[in-house]
């Protein structure tokens, strides 16, 4: 039998994110209805999630350092440090080192852990408190594949035609 911590160990990419009210009310997505984002799991212990959300597009934000900050806030999670597992109780425990959200650093983000071929599901094991509301979290992550080296020269050179100065 293999470990949690030998099945998590690697990068994963966000699926979906939805929260689900404890009082019974609707369902939400926090960061609108296709987030991007990233879950990366190391051998030696540590980890970083970066989730943004993707509704707001408008590329005139960019010129506003105000608004930039204020919609980059509201629509993006982001926390790193150390993480252990719990393999009898199936959950991994995060240790918040640095966060976007300052109160969340130094403090824990547990989560059930269950597995499905290269499919990562990761759900709060108490409710937690969001937006204003009770509710427990959801987040479905994939696996993904090792960058081929030659697709990443490819994208780099097309980076250089799509240059912005952000603030």
């Amino acid at each position: 039998m293999t470990s949690i911590k030998n099945e998590l160990t690697g990068a994963w990419k966000l699926l979906s994110y939805i929260e689900i009210s404890t009082s019974g009310a609707d369902s939400f997505f926090p960061l609108g209805n296709n987030p991007n984002g990233i879950l990366i799991y190391s051998a030696d212990g540590y980890m970083s999630v970066q989730i943004a959300g993707t509704d707001d597009k408008d590329e005139s934000l960019l010129e506003d350092s105000v608004k930039y900050s204020d919609i980059n806030y509201r629509n993006f999670l982001f926390f790193s440090g150390s993480y252990h597992i719990d393999n009898r109780q199936a959950t991994v425990i995060h240790d918040v080192i640095t966060s976007v959200t300052p109160a969340l650093i130094g403090k824990t983000v547990e989560r059930d852990v269950t597995f499905e071929a290269d499919i990562l599901y990761l759900k709060s094991t108490r409710p937690i408190l969001s937006n204003g509301k009770m509710v427990n979290s959801y987040m479905t992550w994939q696996r993904m594949d090792k960058p081929d080296l030659s697709q990443r020269k490819d994208r780099l050179a097309n980076r250089s035609n799509h240059k912005i100065s952000i603030l």
